[in-house]
């Protein structure tokens, strides 16, 4: 359905959906804020945040209803532009974009039109991608550039490509930190994954491959040591304590232990940053690695435009893969909410998702 047009004053602008979706006729337009950007949402990825926080009594309490706030990706396109936001001329209506909104009081993305503000990663959707596509990237690609920013400036192996290390390689986070490791800053990636995405997880361009489910992980890895190469960072995308019995002997004193989880293993529960505060144990091991290294850090994702800018231009030149597991549909329909609902739950809780699970919100 195409893009309604806008009047110069659009406040009485009605949206109407198709039919099937009864109660969700004539939507008023929002208006945006002088410095705001309105979207009308096309897709909308699903990512583990989104169910630690469906899932906690306070913020569902706090929000009105467990669901708002939910979700982070988007991709749609421009139809309102605010006032002052029009004297830029960097935007017009019509424009496909993809972004990342990441407040905690806002609506979330899944919904029919998202206010973006200033200050929110938001870039053109990459041309050779659909919205759903191009909706599973923000979030994640943002995180991995996080992640791979704490990359020595070179390896401290003599005549070695730096050595990337990636535990959970075939999930959301970890398919991006293998493949920009690999392309955009050209080192040697160990992907550890299921026997099952060992072929996925080479196809995006690791080295080498580690199945967890049938060798010594920590053992292989001091294993391929040989000749003291030892490794500039490892990515933990999975959460736990099994490899600080290692980290010193893995990783050269100049390189880093990089999280995305933490200590903490329950895929319900929050991550990042925050387990500083449950976890005080990686508070004495970021004190340790600051001093003595290799360094360790809880890390959270960059909200850079000019990152999304970049990977866009990446995408559209064939250099990179995006993994779409599932398309869910239904969301804000009356007779598949629940249904749907249910579905993209159980895929976040079991934790088994190749890539990303988006929802299509048109």
């Amino acid at each position: 359905m195409a893009s309604p047009s806008l009047p110069e004053n659009n406040t009485s602008l009605t949206y109407t959906q198709p039919s099937s979706q009864p109660h969700l006729t004539h939507t008023p337009l929002p208006k945006p804020g002088p410095k705001d950007l309105l979207v009308k949402v096309h897709a909308a990825a699903i990512n583990p945040v989104d169910i630690q926080l469906w899932g906690n009594p306070v913020i569902g309490w706090l929000a009105g209803n467990k669901e708002k706030g939910i979700g982070r990706d988007y991709s749609g396109e421009i139809v309102a532009i605010g006032e002052e936001m029009q004297k830029s001329g960097k935007w017009n209506i019509g424009d496909e974009v993809y972004g990342l909104c990441n407040r905690t009081t806002a609506e979330g993305t899944f919904t029919q039109y998202l206010s973006i503000v200033p200050g929110e990663p938001i870039a053109r959707k990459p041309k050779s991608l659909n919205h759903q596509e191009a909706a599973s990237i923000p979030l994640v690609v943002l995180t991995a550039f996080a992640c791979l920013d704490w990359l020595p400036t070179e390896s401290q192996s003599p005549n070695e490509k730096r050595r990337v290390v990636v535990s959970g390689a075939s999930g959301g986070v970890g398919i991006w930190c293998v493949q920009l490791a690999k392309k955009l800053y050209g080192c040697r990636v160990i992907g550890i994954c299921s026997e099952r995405n060992a072929e996925f997880v080479k196809e995006l361009g690791a080295d080498e491959v580690i199945d967890y489910g049938t060798q010594d992980v920590a053992k292989t890895l001091l294993d391929g040591r040989a000749g003291g190469k030892k490794y500039d960072l490892y990515i933990d995308c999975v959460g736990g304590t099994d490899m600080f019995n290692h980290w010193t002997e893995l990783l050269h004193t100049s390189g880093a232990y990089i999280t995305i989880v933490g200590d903490k293993t329950s895929r319900i529960a929050m991550g990042g940053p925050a387990t500083y505060m449950t976890y005080p144990s990686q508070v004495l091991r970021h004190i340790r690695g600051y001093m003595f290294g290799p360094r360790y850090a809880n890390v959270i994702l960059y909200q850079r435009s000019e990152l999304l800018e970049q990977v866009a231009t990446m995408a559209d030149e064939g250099k990179f893969k995006v993994i779409v597991q599932d398309v869910v549909k239904g969301i804000l329909s009356e007779s598949g909410h629940e249904e749907a609902w249910e579905k993209v739950k159980d895929y976040m809780v079991e934790g088994r998702v190749r890539g990303k699970i988006v929802v299509d919100i048109a």
